[in-house]
């Protein structure tokens, strides 16, 4: 005999097994291979399946074959091939032993069916998540647009009372008011941030600007805040910075801000310090750190990575206190500034939060003016003349109907026409001439972002080029920036300073 024989009698006549039976059912002669099969009795005797020889008799095939036909002997389990072969006066059958490839099979196909199922359970996860990301931004959104309206009231109205004759424990309340507002204001403008970011939305704003003037102003503001408490703060940067650096002010400001005001939130007593350096220059490149130290209760190394989380907030006894918005957003903005927000802290001594950042310089900026960062108040002189101005004021809220008329006739230089309708604003402005339209935009029947569209659209020039500002609790940049594309000359978010206001009134008209 061959090797390749050997072979074949090794690893072939051990899977297979031919079983001879007359057509009857009764076995002829049997391999007994695998399975023992008593010469002289039935076929299905020894298997029910094996009944199913009988349908190849009236069949017009010579063959039959059953795939994956589980057949066993005691204790041992098989899995099988069977072809059954029609001959003259009897059937021959042909059983291979396939236990090994199906019993394989089976676990690639349970195992595949295992990682299909995880797939699919983490795209229902992922799903999931979006879904909530979403509403939760959709909610954000909604709630900042429906808290803008009242607290544009509220601030308005507080500056009304501002200005009339009041004792000195009315003005103490005023001023306790003004103060609650600004907070108010702050607080919504921290929820859309937050929104912005979590949504991918929030972009920022690359220009030059004084880094020395930015410092002075929070050195300024910080040391006023802290005035007459038992807390100190303290401003120490390199000399050596550049003054005029290109970035997001805004934002960097925001950071800056929000780091400071929760050091002096958990901070009794002590210095409240914030600290620049250079770490290098390098071609037009400045890196620097900027780091905010107290000596405040700090903050448990268990609690270290939940402070950075939306909503969370710890006071002295590890309990959740207040929004929690600060540190969250300071995360948000910094990763978006290409860094990373570091954190250090021991329980009772005090933190120190730092992050470093690129940003681009030019020396040739060293004579740059710089605005005044501070808000100055408009000088309405420049609009005096023989005449007062006409005014369309499209707003369909009562309290800032009210607030805008006090506010607009007590400079005695508007007349003022209200409509309160989206589709009676075009009708309105055909039959009369105006100086200048204050637009919301949310309006009933017609949107003001429309209004204006078609205002810009009409073919005389006398009422295409009113100068339109849009007056909107929209505040997502690129809703502004869409409003300014479409034609408005100027936008203010609300809550509105009415210094500001009157500030786009003049610069519009004069």
């Amino acid at each position: 005999m061959t090797l390749l024989s050997q072979y074949k009698e090794q690893y072939i006549n051990q899977s297979i097994q031919f079983v001879v039976i007359d057509l009857d059912g009764k076995v002829l002669e049997s391999d007994q291979t695998f399975i023992t099969l008593k010469q002289g009795g039935f076929i299905y005797g020894v298997h029910p399946f094996f009944i199913s020889y009988s349908s190849i008799l009236d069949s017009t095939e010579d063959s039959m074959t059953y795939n994956c036909v589980h057949l066993g002997e005691r204790d041992m389990e098989l899995i099988t091939d069977v072809r059954i072969i029609k001959k003259d006066n009897h059937l021959l059958l042909v059983i291979y032993d396939l236990t090994e490839h199906y019993v394989s099979y089976q676990r690639i196909a349970q195992a595949r069916n295992e990682s299909i199922i995880n797939s699919e359970l983490v795209v229902l996860k992922n799903m999931e998540l979006e879904e909530r990301e979403r509403f939760k931004n959709a909610f954000i959104q909604n709630f900042s647009h429906e808290l803008r309206n009242p607290l544009t009231s509220i601030i308005s109205i507080t500056n009304l009372l501002e200005k009339t004759n009041l004792d000195n424990e009315q003005h103490q309340m005023v001023d306790f008011l003004k103060e609650s507002n600004t907070n108010l204001r702050l607080l919504l403008d921290d929820i859309l941030s937050i929104s912005m970011i979590a949504s991918g939305r929030l972009q920022l704003r690359n220009k030059v600007f004084n880094l020395l003037k930015l410092l002075e102003l929070i050195a300024f503001t910080y040391t006023s805040k802290t005035k007459g408490t038992s807390i100190s703060f303290l401003m120490d940067h390199d000399q050596k910075i550049p003054e005029f650096i290109e970035g997001d002010r805004l934002r960097l400001f925001q950071v800056l801000t929000n780091l400071l005001d929760n050091a002096i939130k958990f901070t009794e007593k002590g210095t409240i310090a914030l600290k620049v350096v250079l770490n290098q220059k390098r071609a037009n490149k400045v890196s620097l750190r900027f780091e905010v130290n107290d000596t405040g209760i700090g903050i448990p190394s268990e609690k270290m990575n939940s402070v950075f989380e939306s909503f969370t907030q710890l006071n002295e006894e590890g309990k959740k206190e207040g929004a929690g918005l600060g540190l969250s957003i300071v995360k948000g903005l910094v990763e978006l500034m290409g860094s990373e927000i570091k954190a250090e802290s021991k329980s009772g001594k005090g933190s120190s939060f730092y992050f470093d950042v690129t940003l681009t310089y030019a020396m040739n900026l060293a004579s740059k003016p710089i605005g005044n960062t501070t808000s100055k108040k408009v000088d309405i002189t420049k609009l005096k003349g023989d005449r007062k101005y006409k005014v369309l004021l499209v707003e369909d809220d009562e309290r800032t109907q009210m607030v805008l008329f006090k506010t607009l006739m007590d400079t005695n230089l508007f007349f003022i026409d209200l409509v309160n309708d989206g589709a009676m604003v075009f009708e309105t402005v055909i039959n009369n001439n105006y100086d200048i339209i204050l637009m919301d935009v949310d309006l009933p029947n017609v949107s003001g972002d429309q209004i204006t569209k078609l205002i810009r659209d009409f073919p005389f020039k006398n009422i295409k080029n009113i100068p339109i500002i849009g007056v909107t609790a929209n505040v997502f940049e690129d809703n502004i920036d869409n409003y300014l594309k479409i034609g408005m000359n100027a936008v203010v978010p609300k809550p509105f300073d009415f210094n500001e206001l009157l500030k786009a009134i003049v610069k519009l008209l004069k």
